[in-house]
């Protein structure tokens, strides 16, 4: 395998491929060339996912990361020492990390595991099909989802996600008519009432990760000459405790508004204290830095996965996650190289199977 390339210039090269959701193909396959070259296994699979292996032993450590961004290209520049683009930090900052941190390890460190890349499509919408599809398709001993935590810190939970569309249909009338209610006064009902329960709820619990942060995200109304109609997206937020049953079971008290569920996802968290969050830990203490673990309000693959890969999960990327999704979006060369140091540390410390984990 080739030594790493100096500084920023793989990250870099990533950015300058555009791949917003849905437009990720040209990008992966660029990708898989491009590992190729650098000695990974590399192919892109039925779905369009960038898929890369380096090593041969026993143990599989899945590098899970996604390779679309979100719309909006930000003009691709060195500023001093900053890499402006898009996906610099969410997440292809993260991939590029992944890539350097294995290819910087010595056969020593490499030796019994497998290093697995999934560089997955459409993580930033909601049916997440990368990661689906690659969730049945392997069966990792450890897992780092990509994403952007910070070089000294370590993100080891994910709230869940809860996304309906609300809808209700009437032969039209007048609005003059005895009774008469607008589809729109049916939707807001129900929206109304899952509002209440939510701050309800919240009014109980102290901590945001707990809570559920209820969003409504579109409302529409129209009519044709027979019938009238009101729509309404929804999200909501839920903790590790959030009973979803119950939630939609309170929706059936708006007999008149069809529900349907478009994604579900469950929180997802791990106590820190297996062997890849102390691996993390390590890494980080020796850095001369104190490791920060953080509980995040938004979802990533790792929701997606959860539910198959019971095995050790952290989510750990080089950037600031403030910067997620904007105009602005940026990421400095110490930074990035400091996630990258801490990672090839992480990487170096899992032990193969059937050896001691690292105290």
């Amino acid at each position: 395998m080739q030594a790493r390339e100096p500084s920023i210039a793989l990250l870099r090269w990533m950015v300058e491929h555009y791949s917003p959701s849905h437009h990720e193909q040209a990008f992966s396959r660029a990708l898989v060339e491009r590992l190729g070259r650098q000695g990974w296994r590399a192919h892109t699979d039925e779905v369009g996912n960038a898929i890369a292996s380096h090593g041969e032993g026993d143990t599989v450590i899945a590098l899970l990361g996604h390779i679309d961004t979100v719309p909006g290209e930000v003009p691709v520049r060195m500023d001093g020492d900053t890499l402006y683009g898009r996906g610099a930090v969410d997440a292809k900052g993260a991939i590029a990390a992944f890539v350097e941190a294995v290819e910087s390890l010595t056969a020593s460190e490499r030796a019994g595991k497998r290093f697995l890349l999934l560089g997955c499509v459409e993580e930033e919408v909601a049916i997440t099909r990368g990661a689906f599809h690659v969730k049945e398709r392997y069966a990792p001993d450890y897992v780092i989802n990509g994403e952007p935590s910070g070089a000294h810190a370590v993100t080891i939970g994910y709230k869940g996600l809860l996304r309906l569309d609300l809808e209700h249909r009437a032969a039209r009338r007048h609005t003059a008519s005895r009774d008469y209610r607008a589809s729109a006064e049916h939707v807001v009902e129900a929206w109304n009432l899952l509002r209440r329960a939510c701050d309800a709820w919240n009014r109980e619990r102290t901590s945001l990760f707990e809570q559920h942060l209820p969003s409504l995200n579109a409302f529409h109304t129209g009519a044709t000459d027979e019938e009238e109609w009101a729509t309404a997206a929804v999200s909501i937020r839920t903790g590790p405790s959030t009973d979803v049953e119950q939630l939609l079971a309170l929706l059936s008290e708006v007999p008149s508004v069809t529900v349907r569920t478009v994604s579900r996802k469950a929180a997802v968290s791990t106590a820190g204290h297996d062997a890849l969050s102390r691996a993390f830990k390590q890494a980080i203490r020796e850095r001369n830095a104190r490791p920060t673990l953080r509980l995040k309000t938004g979802t990533s693959d790792w929701n997606t996965v959860a539910s198959a890969w019971n095995v050790p999960i952290v989510a750990y990327g080089p950037g600031d996650s403030s910067l997620d999704h904007t105009p602005h979006e940026h990421i400095t060369v110490p930074e990035y190289e400091e996630g990258v140091a801490v990672l090839t540390r992480v990487l170096a410390l899992l032990p193969p199977k059937g050896t001691p984990s690292p105290t």
